[in-house]
């Protein structure tokens, strides 16, 4: 009996313990249970967490990319285009997205060009006040309100802000605003390519009118000039084939005299204004340089006699005959050199000589005046400039002679040089690049058929100033030739309707109608014969003015008889007496 209960009491703490065991498994499947609820738990979170975050920076790349295309298609507009409102503004909201930039504004304000004046807001902030921050920096992030601020003031003449409110995460934060940045300085490098653009083409408005300022002004001095200066020659010229007491032939060399100096400072100040303004230009065309050396001897004989010097003008035979240059340009260089070599040598000699060596001409003019000394030197090539600028200097002179002999030297690709000893006199010499002329050219150029009587010549004479009517009236009644005379191109143009002329001689400037006007009109009406311009201008532009309007040369005014003649003889003889 006492086994049975030993025995059951073995059982019941068996149970005990199984029950125990139990309690134990099934705290313990609690508790795992638990465990694993919890790590399902936390991974669901992980990966909704992870989830997000690849969907975030899914659309942020999205974004990056967006970005990036933006900033080539809107590169190549801003190239392409001048900076305006509605692009600055379709940039502004092109920018706007639901995610990472949530408003954006530019204000610009631009002084030259208010055309790119703009106030613009996109997105959800309306409201935007400029920090002071900007007034000393050119960014400004603003933590709290998560806003980048950039400063667009340039210089004084633009100033103004760009200003980006961002949402997203620090990473990302520095990313888009790398590329807010580039926006800015491209819209900034797109107003100052405008601004730019705008200054070249105001710049080139100035040029263009202060260059036709110049033309204009150069035309009308040329012919305010000019024009009485015609009459000071041409009366001096008429004068001298009268008869004249001693007293009178004297006072007739002063006025000739005075006269060619005022012709030769009117014409160092015109081309000098010519050469500056760009309006010289050459005309090239062969020309005997052995006839210019015997001319440049006829023309300077008697003034070294006056003074008594020795003048020698030599030409190498190795030049040769015939050159291809601007001989008038090339004649102004010869003729102030030595005209300065005889108005600076008190006694001795002035020797020139013409040489032709590597295919340019050299012309050497050496005088055995006062010389110049070394420290002196500079000043000659420089314009209006003299050795001797006092009150009491004994030679006159504008001082732009050796200004314009360089000028027109180096406008023809030479050089001059300068060799002179205070007291032992100088020497210029001039070195021109030319082409020689191989075809053989008959003495007939020289004149056409000057042999041919000009009786007869049927002249019409356009010309407004009653003293200009009265020479070339005398001019002509030396040769012959009695012409019927206009007072201005409308009064020409009635004239010609009832009567046929061989030769016009027309005027440029004149009231009414101007002797331009009146050349097209006839050639328009079918007019063939020759129109000869009597003019003051000599720039280029006045040229081919003349030669535009129909005329078929010009005869610059002051004129004299020869060229007159030689002028009637070259034309006249295509046509024969009416």
């Amino acid at each position: 009996m006492m086994e049975l209960e030993r025995h059951v009491e073995l059982l019941e703490k068996k149970l005990q313990r199984e029950k125990a065991a139990r309690k134990d498994a099934e705290k313990l499947l609690e508790v795992k249970s638990y465990e694993l609820f919890n790590a399902k738990k936390l991974l669901e979170n992980s990966l909704e967490k992870l989830k997000q975050k690849s969907e975030t920076d899914s659309e942020l790349l999205a974004y990056q990319a967006k970005i990036e295309t933006m900033l080539v298609e809107y590169g190549r507009l801003f190239l392409k285009h001048p900076p305006s409102k509605q692009l600055i503004q379709e940039l502004v909201d092109s920018l706007i997205d639901s995610i990472s930039v949530t408003a954006c504004c530019i204000d610009i304000s631009c002084t030259p060009d208010v055309g790119i004046n703009t106030s613009y807001a996109s997105g959800r902030r309306q409201k935007w006040t400029r920090p002071e921050q900007l007034a000393t920096t050119k960014t400004f992030w603003n933590q709290t309100e998560g806003i980048l601020w950039i400063s667009l003031d340039s210089e004084k003449t633009v100033s103004g802000f760009f200003a980006v409110r961002i949402k997203a995460t620090r990473s990302w934060q520095q990313t888009i605003k790398k590329h807010i940045t580039i926006f800015c300085e491209m819209i900034r490098a797109s107003i100052r390519r405008q601004l730019t653009l705008e200054e070249a083409i105001e710049a080139r408005r100035r040029a263009e009118a202060s260059e036709q300022a110049t033309r204009d002004f150069l035309a009308m001095i040329n012919h305010e000039l000019r024009t009485p200066l015609n009459g000071v020659l041409g009366s001096a010229e008429l004068l001298e084939d009268t008869r004249l007491t001693q007293q009178q032939y004297k006072l007739l060399n002063t006025l000739n005299h005075s006269g060619e100096l005022l012709r030769a400072i009117i014409n160092d100040l015109l081309d000098y204004s010519k050469i500056n303004a760009g309006m010289l230009e050459l005309i090239e065309k062969p020309f005997n340089c052995h006839n210019m050396a015997r001319m440049l001897e006829d023309i300077f004989h008697l003034r070294a006699s006056e003074k008594r010097l020795d003048l020698n003008i030599s030409c190498s035979d190795e030049v040769p005959q015939w050159l291809i240059g601007d001989e008038d340009r090339i004649k102004q260089i010869f003729v102030n050199l030595i005209g300065n070599a005889i108005k600076f040598t008190a006694k001795g000699h002035v020797s020139v000589h013409l040489d032709w060596q590597e295919e340019k001409l050299i012309f050497s003019v050496q005088d055995s005046g006062c010389g110049i000394a070394k420290e002196e030197q500079n000043k000659l090539f420089k314009p209006f400039s003299q050795v001797d600028l006092s009150s009491k200097r004994s030679h006159e002179g504008t001082g732009l002679g050796l200004a314009i002999c360089k000028q027109l030297s180096e406008q023809m690709n030479g050089n001059i040089q300068l060799n002179s000893d205070y007291g032992r006199g100088t020497t210029f010499t001039v070195s021109l690049p030319l082409t020689v002329h191989h075809k053989n050219v008959d003495d007939n150029i020289k004149t056409r058929q000057s042999s041919q009587s000009l009786n007869n010549l049927h002249v019409l004479v356009v010309e407004d100033l009653k003293t200009n009517q009265m020479l070339i009236k005398l001019m002509l009644s030396k040769l012959n030739i009695f012409p019927t005379i206009a007072d201005n191109g409308q009064q020409a143009l009635d004239i010609l309707s009832s009567e046929s002329f061989d030769v016009i001689l027309m005027d440029c400037r004149m009231p009414v109608m101007d002797g331009y006007c009146a050349t097209r009109k006839l050639r328009k009406g079918g007019y063939a014969k020759p129109i000869l311009a009597l003019t003051a201008g000599t720039t280029s532009a006045e040229r081919e003015e003349c030669l535009a309007a129909g005329m078929d040369d010009i005869l610059c005014k002051p004129y004299q008889s020869q060229e007159l003649r030689e002028m009637l003889e070259k034309w006249g003889a295509n046509y024969s007496p009416s």
